[in-house]
């Protein structure tokens, strides 16, 4: 009888020992996709990055070419003004 316990705990013990391969199968391919998940963010993430280096350039050169659209208006629009008031003072 001794041998039929010990053969049955023996029996239990790698039951016990399936499981838990098991459960580590489980656990190593929720890693893995875990990691993929982490991958691909990433890979997004540096995608976006560099999105918003390519539209803060833009951004830039726009600024820019509408600081100078800005002077420019001003410059017609005083010179507008002083020509008004030229052909007012030289008619009157």
């Amino acid at each position: 009888m001794s041998d039929d316990s010990r053969l049955e705990r023996i029996e239990i013990k790698l039951d016990q020992l399936t499981e838990a391969m098991v459960s580590l199968a489980r656990l190593d391919e929720k890693t893995l996709t875990l990691f993929k998940r982490m991958d691909t963010l990433d890979a997004q993430q540096t995608h976006q990055s560099n999105r918003l280096v390519k539209l803060e350039g833009r951004v830039g050169s726009n600024g820019a070419s509408l600081r100078f659209a800005e002077r420019l208006f001003w410059i017609v629009a005083t010179a507008g003004v002083g020509l008004i008031f030229y052909k007012m003072r030289s008619g009157g």
